[in-house]
C-alpha cells in the first residue's frame, strides 16, 4: 500500500497565511502557500493552501494539537 505524509486543506473563512501564524503561536509548524504548484491552485480554484507534514518522530498528541490549534483559530478569527 502506498501512503502520503502530507495533508493540503483549506480551513473555510481562514487565510492559510493567517491559520499558520496563529499555529505557529502555539508551537505548532505548517506551510501555508502555493507550494510551488499556482497551475494546480488555479485549477482548484484557489489561491493558497495550508499543508501539513508528518512523519515517524510525530505523536498522536501532536496530530491532536494540530487539530485542537485549528479549531482555536476558528474561535479566534470567530469563524463558525
Amino acid at each position: 500500500m502506498e501512503r502520503g505524509a502530507l495533508v493540503t486543506f483549506n480551513v473555510e473563512g481562514i487565510h492559510p497565511h493567517d491559520l499558520a501564524g496563529l499555529l505557529d503561536r502555539e508551537g505548532i509548524a505548517i506551510r501555508a502557500g502555493h507550494h510551488c504548484a499556482q497551475p494546480l491552485m488555479r485549477w482548484l480554484g484557489v489561491q493558497s493552501t495550508a499543508r501539513a507534514s508528518f512523519y515517524l518522530y510525530n505523536t498522536p498528541e501532536e496530530i491532536d494539537a494540530l487539530i485542537e490549534g485549528i479549531r482555536t483559530a476558528k474561535k479566534v478569527l470567530q469563524v463558525v
